[in-house]
């Protein structure tokens, strides 16, 4: 079973904005002083979204700002984006040349694999379904471009199908130094429909569930980090789990989707609590990446 070392430094992203489809996000601004509380507070790695509404040359300018604002306050901190609205993935991801060439992309997240994400009707029968995710020939495409520009990945698990696909293109290619294996788990609510039930995807967050994806990284070096999608993941025994087995966390208000009282900072600082009772030590900014690498 894959249990990374349980007294290495854990590292904390944080996913720092609500996920409201047809609504304003926070300003650049205010995304920029959100990351800089969570850093503050022990966040080493910070996610954020931009506003939806945007067409792709604004949206790309705000991704671009809230960047440069984050390199501003803590030029070690890794932070990625959300996707660009698109049809394909080189739509999704147009934003990436030219975050780079501004000097501000330092990780960048693909979802390989399809997954379905169901929710309720209102009749309250199972029936809605939404489908998202990358071909595993996109995917590919994804990897090769981070190997260019030399940024890690952010690797995102919905289905244990995609870690296959992870564990084999590792096993035949290998990713950039630095790239994370994210293993989402599903929560009980849609995260773009705060207080509205869902049945979103995947594994539950159980100690059992994180085994099993352990069991299939028996194997592999990639480090990895848990992320509960649609609930607290602070209030669930995953979140202790992950801290025991070596693994790392991702909190924040985008994923609790209003299950929790906390604030991104209280959640980055709960996270750091719980890190320092189970006797590891919490990877500063610039200790995030080394400690991805190594």
């Amino acid at each position: 079973m894959n249990a990374a070392n349980p007294s290495s430094p854990v590292v904390i992203e944080v996913a720092i904005t609500p996920l409201r489809w047809g609504e304003p996000a926070q300003s650049a601004a205010e995304m920029v002083a959100e990351a800089r509380t969570c850093i503050d507070a022990g966040a080493g790695i910070v996610h954020y979204h931009h506003d939806m509404r945007l067409d792709e040359s604004a949206a790309v300018q705000q991704l671009i700002d809230v960047g440069e604002g984050i390199r501003a306050v803590s030029p070690s901190t890794l932070s990625y984006t959300d996707y660009l609205t698109g049809k394909t993935a080189r739509q999704e991801n147009a934003h990436l040349r030219p975050m780079a060439e501004a000097g501000v992309l330092t990780m960048f997240a693909i979802d390989p694999g399809i997954t379905t994400f169901g929710s309720f009707a209102e009749d309250g029968l199972p029936t809605r379904t939404y489908t998202d995710g990358l071909r595993f020939d996109e995917a590919h495409e994804m990897v090769e471009l981070s190997k260019q520009l030399d940024v890690p990945i952010s690797l995102g698990v919905f289905e244990p199908g995609h870690l296959r696909w992870i564990l084999a293109y590792e096993e035949q290619a290998g990713f950039s130094p630095g790239t994370i294996v994210k293993l989402y788990f599903g929560g009980g609510h849609m995260v773009d429909q705060p207080g509205r039930r869902g049945i979103n995807f995947g594994l539950p967050a159980s100690e059992a569930a994180l085994d099993v994806y352990l069991d299939m990284m028996a194997r592999s070096r990639l480090p990895w980090i848990v992320s509960l999608f649609g609930d607290a993941i602070l209030d669930s025994q995953l979140a202790r789990c992950a801290m025991e087995r070596g693994g790392h966390i991702r909190v924040g208000i985008e994923d609790a989707a209003g299950q929790s009282p906390f604030s991104n900072a209280e959640m980055v600082e709960a996270a750091v609590a719980l890190a320092g009772h189970v006797g590891r030590p919490v990877a500063a900014a610039a200790e995030v990446l080394p400690a991805l690498r190594s």
